[in-house]
């Protein structure tokens, strides 16, 4: 039989699960969670990076963060995870799907500008198998629309769209540590904040909605 997928370990992982246990904390942001939050910052020189419990929980809150409402309408690729369209379907809006290109299974660009109505709130594309989607050209339809833009970028860490990293491009980059991932912490993910306006509600967010 041929594995789906064989998650990546390195041999020191159960080293740290006991350092998290003998430090006595296991949950929110121990040492280890600000260590990976600090090492995303790093890498990716976003404003804030916070772990969450998978990629859908970051989709979750980017659409929240967004101030995504009932009838508002978001655009993203046809071909995606449901977890893509669920976070804002959640807030009640109407999801507009746009057609893949053959070539990278990534949104086609030169059909975004078409699929914008005066309803339109955020455009979520989809960085495919790591493969960056076209990121200037959706920037620059986002900026002329007054569109906010949430990279779904799960299967992505690591990978650039012309040497910056994917899922530092729009508001939001939603990261997956799933154990089908590059990198796996079983069930995991990150949402990665690029305007630093939006921290201080992330963090609160995730907090269940308190500020301690």
């Amino acid at each position: 039989m041929i594995s789906f997928n064989i998650p990546p370990c390195i041999g020191i992982e159960k080293d740290y699960i006991i350092q998290a246990i003998n430090s006595k904390k296991i949950c929110g942001d121990g040492q280890f969670t600000k260590k990976c939050n600090a090492w995303l910052e790093n890498k990716t020189s976003c404003a804030k990076a916070l772990l969450t419990t998978s990629c859908t929980h970051a989709l979750e809150m980017a659409a929240i963060l967004a101030d995504i409402k009932p009838r508002d309408e978001v655009i993203m690729p046809s071909y995606t995870f449901v977890s893509t369209a669920d976070a804002f379907v959640m807030r009640g809006a109407k999801i507009v799907f746009v057609d893949i290109r053959p070539d990278t299974m990534n949104i086609d660009e030169t059909l975004i500008e078409s699929a914008i109505t005066s309803k339109t709130k955020a455009i979520v594309p989809v960085h495919y198998a790591g493969v960056g989607c076209e990121m200037d050209a959706i920037m620059d339809i986002a900026s002329r629309h007054n569109l906010l833009v949430v990279e779904d970028d799960a299967q992505g860490i690591m990978s650039t769209y012309k040497g910056k990293p994917l899922g530092t491009f729009g508001a939001f980059g939603c990261l997956s540590f799933h154990e089908t991932k590059n990198y796996s912490m079983g069930e995991g993910g990150a949402l990665l904040i690029n305007d630093a306006n939006y921290i201080e509600s992330a963090e609160i967010i995730r907090e269940k909605g308190t500020d301690r």
